[in-house]
């Protein structure tokens, strides 16, 4: 085979060259041909290029503003710790953090001397979407970020310090807690249309329970403490004499109770760990299905006012660990109540005796009695109740007495405390040796979605669990629609279009294979292969097709420069209304040459049919 030649023996691009020449020669007819394929592939551009970036636009704004993306509960109620937390671990969840009641979330702000304003109060932390993409930092202790509409309200800058009065009724009087805000940003305008402070959780919590009429000691602010209570399982009666059936009726009706039983002592023993001088008759008073508070114990109390009777509160067994100061563990226990309430003294043969007089419980190392198989570890010891994700850890003393059986006692108040435990979160302040009641929930949250669509789904989600929440879905469900519905009039109007075009490519080929069929068949007679003549208008229809793709793209360009100009005032920095990326260009040209091959298909086969006798007849 001759170098530089292809295998039917024709010089590499002989036929393209051809082909071209052809079309140079007849170049006014060749550029009514790429200025035709031209006007049929620009308006089809710039309609797809207005429908890209009208809804990429769109959905940018959307996706830029995370309030697009947020997702509101339109009811208050309580959300517990372990639900939120489940909730921030879903994938379609950017970030969650709880709120406090709406009518608790205000305070009142003030720069220097200037004008006191009200303003909502809303939770943040560090990743929340409207802070970060709105150019504001989140929040540490002492610092706030200001809605745009606050901060021009209240004429304050970055850095200024905020006077901030938190306002309650307490009883008859009207008191306040105050402290200063340090403002660490301000947010866009477009963020918010609230006159709104952004703050750490933290500190909405404070505000709330100040609210409540709770102290709160880290900022200075007066109050009660949200003291624990002790609730009970039940309560032994121990009386001299047999119970009518009138009174072991007044026993279990109003009081909160719903059992009672003569138990045999075997049975008490089991259940209390205790056992009572066989004379007595015993009674068990049980809470129907949880347990309940001292005032059905106290209850039970007046209804045998009397009647000469013991009441000793009981709980079912608690499961606790006993540590030492460094944290080492010196054994598993179950503590049970042992002994009467404050007001009363244990009945006569009560085994084993509580070694502490009645009331104590509450102290801030409370006494606890071990069994006899269990030592104390050296030093301070401490009990240790777990539940769920909750810890509860504080100081004992070790009775020196010790229990027969198996079982731990703790005093009667300090043992409810411990039942109440497995129903709530509890804290134990060390330096007042008081249980203290811990949040349960919260009434609301803030919540952005991953993406916009993640939006609908997690709207589903929530209203299958019965919570009424506010979105943007039905704006995202707009866009999306409107999507789809351009997409559909585009493929419509290019389907027309496309296929006019094709057409006229395809007889206008044909037409010039026509005309050409004494040169076509002078190149038959010369030897030229079947292959090498099929190609001929098959790379003039591609040449064309380029041509007029190249032609086209520069229509849209200049068009789509002179729309997003004048639209340029609606638009941000990189925004465009009318635009095609590279690649949706590509496809385009891809398609333009598909379709190019296609076209000249039908020349090609007329080629094919040329008699080269036609060509000698001519001479």
């Amino acid at each position: 085979m001759a170098r530089g030649r292809r295998g039917d023996g024709l010089p590499f691009g002989l036929v393209l060259r051809l082909a071209r020449a052809d079309l140079a020669h007849e170049w006014v007819l060749s550029l009514c041909l790429v200025l035709a394929v031209a006007a049929v592939l620009s308006p089809l551009m710039l309609l797809f290029g207005l429908k890209f970036g009208a809804i990429e636009t769109m959905r940018s704004r959307l996706v830029q503003d995370p309030r697009n993306r947020e997702v509101r509960p339109m009811t208050s109620q309580t959300f517990p710790r372990q639900w939120l937390r489940e909730l921030a671990g879903r994938a379609d969840v950017a970030f969650v953090v709880p709120g406090i009641r709406q009518i608790a979330a205000t305070l009142e702000a003030s720069l220097g001397a200037g004008p006191k304003l009200t303003l909502d109060v809303l939770p943040t932390a560090p990743g929340d979407p409207l802070l970060v993409e709105n150019g504001a930092p989140a929040p540490g202790p002492g610092q706030c970020v200001l809605s745009f509409l606050a901060a021009e309200s209240l004429g304050a800058r970055v850095g200024d310090a905020l006077e901030v009065k938190v306002k309650r009724l307490r009883g008859s009087r009207f008191e306040s807690g105050e402290l200063r805000l340090r403002v660490a940003g301000v947010l866009d305008q477009r963020a918010s249309a609230l006159k709104a402070v952004y703050a750490p959780l933290e500190l909405l919590e404070a505000i709330e329970n100040y609210k409540d009429g709770l102290a709160v000691p880290e900022l200075g602010w007066p109050g009660d403490a949200p003291e624990a209570y002790p609730v009970f399982d039940g309560v032994v009666v121990a009386l001299g004499r047999e119970l009518g059936k009138l009174d072991e009726l007044r026993l279990i009706n109003g009081t909160g109770f719903g059992k009672l039983t003569r138990p045999s002592p075997a049975e008490l023993a089991r259940l209390t760990g205790y056992r009572v001088d066989p004379a007595w008759r015993v009674y068990l008073v049980e809470a129907a299905k949880r347990p309940v508070g001292l005032e059905s114990v106290l209850a039970v109390k007046e209804r045998l006012r009397g009647t000469g009777a013991f009441l000793l509160p009981w709980t079912r067994a608690v499961a606790a660990r006993l540590l030492a100061a460094d944290g080492s563990e010196a054994g598993s226990l179950n503590v049970l109540a042992l002994g009467p309430l404050a007001e009363g003294r244990p009945p006569t043969g009560l085994e084993p005796a509580p070694p502490w007089p009645p009331g104590q419980g509450m102290e801030p190392k409370p006494t606890l009695m071990l069994p006899a198989g269990a030592s104390p570890p050296p030093g301070q010891a401490y009990l240790e109740l777990r539940h769920e994700r909750r810890v509860l850890r504080f100081p004992v003393s070790v009775a020196k007495e010790r229990a027969p059986g198996e079982a731990a006692f703790a005093p009667p108040r300090l043992a409810g405390v411990l039942r109440l435990f497995a129903q709530r979160e509890l804290t134990h302040d060390r330096s007042s040796g008081r249980f203290l009641l811990a949040r349960r929930g919260y009434a609301s949250f803030r919540l952005y979605a991953a993406t916009i669509d993640d939006v609908e789904g997690l709207r589903r989600h929530f209203e299958a669990q019965g919570l009424s929440v506010h979105t943007e879905a039905q704006r995202i469900r707009d866009v999306t629609q409107l999507d789809g519905y351009l997409t559909l009039i585009f493929w419509l109007v290019a389907l027309v279009g496309l296929v006019g075009g094709a057409a006229a490519l395809t007889a206008s080929l044909w037409a010039s294979v026509e005309r050409k069929q004494k040169e076509l068949g002078v190149l038959r007679l010369l030897g030229m292969p079947t292959g090498a003549m099929v190609r001929f208008p098959l790379y003039q229809g591609l040449i064309i097709a380029v041509c007029g793709f190249v032609t086209a793209v520069g229509v849209f360009q200049a068009l789509a420069w002179v729309i997003n100009s004048l639209f340029q005032a609606h638009l941000q920095s990189a925004e465009r209304l009318c635009r095609l990326p590279a690649d949706h260009l590509l496809a385009t040209l891809g398609g333009v040459i598909a379709l190019a091959t296609l076209a000249s298909a039908a020349a090609a086969w007329r080629v094919t049919r040329i008699d080269p006798a036609e060509a000698l007849r001519d001479e």
